[in-house]
């Protein structure tokens, strides 16, 4: 039930993005105040750069930020849903924006590893949301 009701939460916030995939020099993520700066590596640092290419248009993807679309939530929402995990994160991803109004768009099977990765990573234990 719980991960029922985190997917149709993040579901009905994920909005279509897009964009296309860029090559990108890593990046710093820019945390929240109470937030150390972490640099990302491998699946995590390619989940940020394609989440910069793909998903930044509707999403605030780095913490702390405010999602450009109202109705998109921002990752660091997503990733502090009670309940979530990364297994849980990835199996949804398959299967968020195939909702034909609201989000016409596909995150494809070979992304879904690598945004999880990057996602999770805004797991905070003192997470507030930002002010819409």
């Amino acid at each position: 039930m719980t991960r029922s009701f985190a997917a149709c939460i993040v579901a009905l916030g994920l909005s279509a993005c897009q964009g296309a995939v860029s090559q990108q020099q890593p990046v710093e993520v820019q945390p929240s105040p109470s937030q150390a700066v972490t640099a990302l590596s491998g699946p995590a640092q390619a989940g940020y750069n394609l989440s910069e290419a793909l998903c930044s248009g509707c999403h605030a993807i780095s913490a702390g930020g405010i999602s450009p679309n109202p109705q998109s939530p921002t990752f660091a929402m997503v990733a502090n849903m009670p309940g979530l995990t990364e297994v849980t994160l990835r199996d949804f991803l398959r299967d968020s924006h195939n909702f034909p109004e609201t989000m016409n768009f596909e995150v494809v099977e070979e992304d879904v590893d690598v945004l999880a990765a990057y996602i999770i990573t805004l797991r905070q234990d003192d997470f507030r949301p930002p002010i819409q």
